[in-house]
């Protein structure tokens, strides 16, 4: 009888904090926490969200805008220093003369980010083989030297959106992998 009292426990407390990491979420500290929702832009649109190799819900994604087939999120998930998050993205390099765009905030409050897309730092890699996809998704480590690459031809509306729903001093880049069907993930410093 104990060991079901323990496990209801468990299970009232992992629905009170949230429920993350691999199924759970370990309690932590406000030091370590890198956002408490993410804004994304992207052209075309994001498939699925990865947050520490499981599937976020539909019912986290908010759309905040629709331009033509791109798309602009909330995404409500709180994020902490060592999780990773993987974004499916895809676009048609058929429309708008080939443009693309992914962007990113981990956004703490307004103007105010935990980590933004970039190439600089290392820390967004990117996998293009859908072969490979699934190890992507689930091993943080997995393709880390498989780099995101800045954007050649950018959705020009892009940032501006970022700007809007992130905040005005979000000074990110957007990214993308080498395909127009990739899978991005940070790993959260």
């Amino acid at each position: 009888m104990k060991a079901i009292q323990k496990c209801f426990f468990v299970l009232l407390l992992c629905s009170v904090m949230g429920c993350t990491t691999n199924g759970h979420r370990q309690v932590r500290s406000n030091a370590e926490l890198r956002a408490n929702y993410l804004v994304t832009a992207a052209d075309d649109f994001i498939v699925d969200v990865y947050l520490n190799g499981v599937r976020v819900p539909d019912d986290r994604r908010e759309l905040l805008e629709e331009i033509h087939g791109a798309t602009v999120e909330r995404i409500n998930v709180q994020v902490f220093q060592g999780d990773w998050l993987v974004f499916h993205v895809v676009n048609n390099r058929l429309r708008w003369g080939g443009s693309y765009y992914f962007g990113a905030a981990g956004v703490l409050w307004p103007n105010e980010f935990g980590f933004v897309s970039e190439t600089e730092s290392g820390n967004w890699s990117a996998c293009d083989n859908p072969a490979n996809a699934i190890r992507f998704v689930q091993e943080k480590p997995f393709l880390r030297d498989d780099k995101a690459q800045p954007i050649s031809s950018l959705w020009t509306l892009g940032t501006p959106q970022m700007k809007k729903f992130a905040g005005d001093n979000w000074a990110g880049e957007p990214l993308w992998g080498l395909t127009r069907d990739t899978w991005l993930k940070v790993d959260v410093q």
